[in-house]
């Protein structure tokens, strides 16, 4: 009974897997792009929105410029100003007809703005001329008390947007705020200051630009000027003002026009687009939440739906799991005794079905593995018997050393040194290569083989083959790959300074050199092999380098065998950089450089980290 319910279980996960995970899979991708989809598209509305508001924003004050240059082209209000000059504070009063002429100016240009507060012309000395009445404002004002004034004075003429302030010149108003487009009044033809421009307006001015603007009421919105100094702030529905928390956590020092931050443990978008006229930043904070309330009800919709699929899936996984169930037992009772090594199993046919034709293919397969079965075997016995053949008829390398070390003696008998010599190097050569080639041995033991290998090829040459070491005493112990170094100074001989030895030359600066360098750099382990043959020109070495790096296949030059020189396993420069690559990863390598002539270096990069420590 239980391993009935094993098996249901197997099957109906089984059939839950294939219908289930596409349908996921499915959901779940449909769910993200459409909930991508639609931030996106949330997202980009909001960028949109703010970027309007600027440019209504900027539509406003660019008429609130023209309407500062006004004075400028009106002859009286200049002559009129000059009048009044002196230090500011100085004055006194002023003419009344002066004081209608200004009124008159100033109330037409205030004409049918509800959104202008009052338009003021200030004189140098301080007379105040003013669209209001004469008890609303003063008439005689000292800018030079108020702080927020003395940012007119190095504006040049420009005109400047001044943050929400009171000003001292209004007479018995509570003190309220207003925001101030200022500027200095020059004399156009001696550019000598005649005066001042104020015009006030009402905060609220700066709401009316969202009002036919659908904006997101959740969202709180601010202007700020390029000293990050608030102009304007509209808080959302839930009273989040957002001027405070942002300047405390100093936010507005990154350049990031948009970017989501957290404020008070909640999740906002923040949007910001700077206005390249006034230097005005809107700013809007809309909450993440809100933005993803579309794909959240689609995330509950999508669930939902699921849910139902998969209790439909399930029941009728159920189903056809216990319907499939009894017959499969029997056929696992088979099984399990072929499991146990009885082969003789045969499973009767039950029906025409798809399980009467798993039973036929079951016996088929059955037969099949017995026979099968005893070939295998006796193949493997066949394998067996010619391994121990080949093996009996190997050399035993002990054998090979005492015949050496015979000669040896025999050498040293006669004095023949030279030959006593090569006998003792060979022995050496034979004991060193007769290990596995692929273990790792310290870099002075290679060293010891590559100079027996050399003093057998001085004997050659009768002395003309020169070998010059400098390695670091600290590299001696570094762990390398076994037979790594002979081969290159066999190939420096072979195909380097071969055709060198054989001219004839007495040795010394005529005669072959290499130099086997050796250094350390962090982990990085430099090995060089350079000597003072022909050499190759450019395009062989860079079809070599590419050869030795894996990315061509084809033979880099086929007049010049530099690649194919066979010690042990076939170790050519190619099977030399592989094995390095194998080792300690693909940042080791070799690579080959110089120049005809002036013979090949050989640089060998060992990173000391293996991959996979």
């Amino acid at each position: 009974m239980r391993k009935s319910m094993n098996l249901r279980s197997r099957l109906l996960l089984l059939f839950l897997a294939l219908t289930l995970l596409p349908l996921s899979l499915q959901g779940g991708m449909s769910y993200a792009h459409f909930s991508q989809t639609l931030d996106r598209k949330t997202e980009q509305f909001t960028i949109d929105m703010v970027r309007q508001i600027n440019t209504n924003l900027n539509r406003m004050l660019k008429d609130f410029e023209r309407l500062s240059l006004l004075p400028l082209y009106d002859q009286t209000v200049l002559d009129i100003l000059r009048e009044y000059d002196g230090p500011m504070g100085s004055g006194r009063w002023a003419k009344s007809d002066d004081y209608l002429k200004m009124k008159l100016y100033t109330s037409a240009q205030a004409y049918d703005r509800p959104e202008i507060r009052g338009i003021h012309l200030l004189s140098n000395s301080g007379i105040l001329f003013s669209n209001l009445d004469s008890l609303a404002v003063k008439p005689v004002w000292d800018g030079s008390r108020e702080s927020w004034f003395a940012e007119l004075g190095d504006t040049e003429g420009k005109w400047r947007l001044l943050p929400p302030h009171v000003p001292g010149y209004y007479a018995g108003e509570q003190e309220v705020q207003y925001i101030t487009v200022g500027r200095e009044l020059r004399d156009p033809g001696t550019l000598r200051r005649l005066g001042y421009i104020l015009i006030d307006i009402r905060p609220d001015a700066f709401g009316q630009l969202l009002s036919n603007l659908n904006f997101e009421q959740k969202a709180s919105l601010m202007i700020v000027d390029s000293q990050q100094r608030l102009i304007f702030e509209r808080a959302s529905t839930e009273g989040l003002f957002a001027y405070g928390p942002l300047l405390s956590q100093g936010k507005f020092k990154n350049d990031a026009e948009n970017q989501k931050l957290e404020l008070d443990g909640q999740s906002y978008l923040h949007v910001r687009h700077v206005s390249g006229y006034s230097g005005l930043s809107v700013i809007s904070l809309t909450p993440i939440a809100v933005i993803q309330k579309e794909s959240r009800e689609m995330l509950t919709f999508t669930m939902g739906l699921a849910l139902l699929c998969m209790t439909a899936v399930a029941t009728l996984a159920v189903l056809i799991s216990y319907r499939v169930t009894r017959p499969l037992i029997r056929l696992k009772q088979h099984m399990i005794r072929v499991e146990q090594g009885d082969f003789s199993q045969r499973v009767a046919h039950y029906s025409n079905d798809e399980l009467g034709q798993i039973s036929r293919g079951f016996n088929r397969m059955m037969e099949e593995i017995h026979r099968l079965f005893r070939e295998v075997y006796l193949l493997e016995i066949q394998e067996r018997e010619a391994e121990l053949s080949a093996l009996q008829s190997q050399i035993n390398p002990h054998f090979i050393y005492n015949t050496l070390e015979s000669i040896n003696m025999m050498a040293i008998r006669e004095r023949h040194e030279e030959v006593s010599a090569m006998v003792t190097a060979l022995g050496k050569l034979l004991r060193y290569t007769i290990d596995k080639a692929d273990r790792m041995v310290p870099l002075r033991e290679e060293l010891a083989f590559v100079d027996a290998y050399v003093r057998i090829q001085q004997v050659r040459y009768n002395g003309e083959l020169e070998i010059i070491y400098d390695i670091e005493e600290e590299v001696h112990d570094c762990p390398i790959p076994k037979l790594l170094l002979q081969p290159l100074v066999e190939n420096a001989i072979c195909h380097g300074i071969e055709g060198r030895l054989a001219g004839g030359s007495t040795g010394g600066n005529n005669g072959g050199m290499i130099w086997v360098s050796a250094v350390l750099f962090d982990q990085e382990l430099l090995i060089s092999v350079r000597d003072n043959g022909k050499g190759m020109k450019q395009d062989e070495l860079d079809r070599l380098n590419a050869f030795v790096s894996g990315q061509s296949m084809d033979h880099p030059q086929p007049s010049n065998p530099v690649l194919h020189r066979h010690a042990g396993d076939s170790l050519g420069l190619h099977n030399i950089a592989q094995r390095l690559r194998l080792i300690y990863g693909e940042d080791s390598g070799l690579s080959v450089d110089g120049s005809p002539g002036q013979g090949l270096v050989v640089t060998l990069s060992i990173h000391l980290q293996p991959k996979g420590d």
